[in-house]
């Protein structure tokens, strides 16, 4: 079918993109207040879970939604550097191992199929050539992740997902896309190109009623069968060439257990220095699914555009440093975005782990300039 002028510019964007392509603060009360929130969740709905086993922060948001679109062949990215603790067995869903190395979600996903905080979905629309699943999802208040399998009939190959949303049903809005990663299936050591696997992201606002009723709809981007070989032997994706699904469309119901798992906020006021810069890590949020960072420039004379510019591109690198009886675990920052007084970092979780040590590390500089800062979360 032919997909809307804004799918048009979308994909032209995606295709572009695609080819540049302490806290002393009672560390033990802390950490109790950590735990006591998940376990609270965990009393109340454990038995119901459903298992089988600004400036530069426009840019710094666009950069992290560009994986939104599509990246059909996530094999020729960078891997990420972060590698979760210990091996964990993801019964039926073993196949989305497939993105493991580049997803930064991985060790979020870990430890959610670990402890059996996942809801299996198993559900499937289909329309002519086109078949979507959405084969799980896990949740708390300020996320949801979600895993998708795409299948198209033969004689057509999936490029990738031109979008994939959430709608909250109670309100008949979307709810705010944290992007996507995906790729196709790998049989004998080759590229399966009628199969595609993905995982996506919401964000949530916990200010706001947890969703209950809610709706996925995906979009599915094929190609011709032979396209997608010719893809590496060419300078770039000719649109004529990709076809669109009809917009596919699942119902399901978010596991009450999810909204149980609330968020504990801490208050470190750690003070460090960046750019000459005095920048204080004024708060940290901590959930199953998700830990953001809050950073603000500590005196108010210094807050200017300039400065907050200085601060946001001189660190890089950010990464959550978490022990736990599994071993270290490294999990990276998805986003990044700049405030009126300093910025935010959003990172994955381990926290169901019951971590005995939290660390947020940041390194700036280049060269003999190298360094490297080291923030306790959880002492």
């Amino acid at each position: 079918m032919d997909n809307s002028r804004e799918e048009q510019a979308m994909l032209s964007d995606a295709i572009r993109i695609r080819e540049e392509v302490r806290v002393d603060c009672g560390g033990s009360e802390v950490r109790g207040a950590v735990q006591a929130g998940i376990e609270r969740g965990r009393r109340k709905s454990w038995q119901g879970r459903l298992t089988k086993g600004s400036f530069l922060g426009l840019a710094a948001a666009a950069v992290a939604a560009i994986i939104l679109f599509l990246i059909p062949v996530i094999h020729d990215a960078a891997p990420r550097a972060a590698e979760p603790a210990g091996e964990v067995n993801w019964g039926g869903l073993e196949m989305f191992k497939r993105l493991y190395e580049f997803d930064l979600e991985a060790p979020t996903l870990d430890t959610a199929i670990r402890h059996g905080y996942i809801q299996e979905i198993n559900q499937s629309a289909a329309s002519g050539n086109y078949r979507i699943t959405l084969n799980a999802v896990t949740a708390d208040e300020n996320k949801i992740i979600f895993l998708y399998t795409a299948n198209v009939a033969e004689g057509q190959e999936i490029y990738g997902i031109s979008s994939a949303r959430i709608k909250n049903l109670a309100t008949g809005y979307d709810l705010e896309s944290g992007g996507q990663i995906g790729a196709n299936a790998e049989t004998n050591g080759y590229d399966d190109y009628r199969i595609f696997y993905g995982r996506g992201v919401i964000y949530l606002d916990r200010s706001k009623p947890f969703p209950e009723q809610v709706e996925a709809n995906f979009l599915i981007a094929s190609m011709n069968e032979g396209k997608m070989k010719d893809l590496g032997k060419s300078k770039g994706v000719n649109l004529a060439d990709v076809h669109y699904s009809p917009r596919l469309k699942i119902s399901f119901k978010l596991d009450p257990k999810f909204k149980q798992q609330q968020t504990v906020i801490v208050q470190p006021e750690e003070d460090f220095m960046l750019e000459g810069i005095q920048v204080t890590l004024e708060q940290v949020e901590l959930s199953p699914l998700m830990i953001r960072t809050v950073f603000k420039i500590k005196n108010e004379s210094e807050v200017t555009w300039q400065n907050r510019q200085k601060i946001f591109g001189v660190a890089y690198g950010e990464k959550i440093q978490s022990i736990t009886k599994h071993g270290t675990t490294e999990i990276g920052s998805s986003l990044g975005s700049g405030t009126h007084e300093g910025f935010v970092q959003n990172f994955g979780s381990n926290l169901l782990d019951k971590p005995e040590s939290m660390n947020m590390m940041m390194k700036t500089g280049t060269g003999k300039n190298t360094g490297e800062i080291k923030l306790p979360i959880l002492p």
